[in-house]
């Protein structure tokens, strides 16, 4: 009797217990509520961690094609305060958002992306005015 070859295993790469849940692809993504971090209402501007309230758009399909229509105000606990951060308060801010599937805001930290992706939300820093971000963010 001949021994047969074992066949070889290839070790994978693990990605770890902290790697975050994988993010939609850019490009034609377009998810059916966001969130936008503004102080003047008319400007993507403010901080995720300071900002007092989120504008929060659902996207709407019409007769012109898609868009995204004001839906309602949320406001939160700021998480971020004298320079330092409350994970417990973080936490809470991205549960207040989860069912989002992005956030738009002037400035996202570290610890406010990965609280935010651990949610299966998509964060991205942007400095637009708000109605030419979603105006793109429709035609994609």
């Amino acid at each position: 009797m001949t021994a047969s070859k074992k066949p070889k295993i290839q070790p994978q790469a693990s990605p770890g217990p902290m790697a975050p849940p994988p993010r939609p692809k850019l490009g034609p993504y377009k998810p059916d509520k966001l969130a936008v971090a503004s102080e003047t209402g008319q400007n993507i501007d403010a901080c995720f961690g300071r900002v007092d309230k989120f504008l929060i758009y659902q996207l709407i399909q019409s007769e012109n094609g898609p868009t995204y229509e004001f839906v309602e105000e949320r406001a939160g606990p700021c998480p971020c305060q004298d320079k330092k951060h409350d994970q417990a308060l973080l936490s809470q801010r991205a549960d207040l958002l989860s069912d989002c599937g992005l956030v738009l805001a002037g400035r996202i930290g570290p610890a406010a992306s990965q609280a935010l992706s651990e949610r299966g939300l998509l964060a991205l820093s942007a400095h637009l005015p708000i109605k030419e971000a979603l105006k793109k963010l429709a035609q994609k």
